[in-house]
């Protein structure tokens, strides 16, 4: 598993997510359906790598995501969402929110990092790997292809 280092996860995230269409239709899943959109990049990233999890290593993957939204960055965006919604006027707002948009992405590192941590020491190899079936649904799955 050399591959699967905080570094290339990273890069990984940022290739796909700078797809045209990926960004907004991450952030309606996750704002819709509450799904965790760097445990969606982490299980692509595996199916790339052709590594298939199992039912019980994914739920634990979902298990950190969950932890870990709740602990950092839920709050975060909550900070972010009432500075927008109470604050936007102060003459500071721009540098406040690009500073908070800064840390977001420090947390969502750190998210991936524990993701990773959270993996299994040996996963198996699957040519036909599709680990987002845990997560999305065919539907969903089916438009985040287009976008690739």
């Amino acid at each position: 598993m050399s591959k699967l280092t905080p570094g290339t996860l990273w890069q990984f995230a940022c290739d796909v997510y700078s797809k045209n269409g990926v960004q907004p239709l991450l952030l309606e899943l996750q704002d819709e359906q509450q799904k965790n959109v760097n445990l969606c990049l982490l299980l692509m990233f595996l199916d790339s790598l052709k590594l298939q999890l199992t039912q019980e290593q994914f739920a634990a993957l979902d298990n950190t995501a969950a932890l870990s939204d709740a602990q950092l960055l839920n709050p975060h965006r909550l900070t972010r969402k009432n500075l927008k919604t109470h604050h936007a006027h102060r003459t500071d707002y721009a540098v406040i929110r690009k500073q908070l948009l800064e840390n977001e992405l420090a947390l969502e590192k750190l998210q991936q990092s524990l993701l990773l941590d959270a993996l299994p020491s040996s996963i198996s190899v699957n040519n036909g790997a599709d680990n987002l079936a845990f997560y999305l649904s065919e539907q969903d799955k089916n438009r985040l292809f287009q976008c690739l």
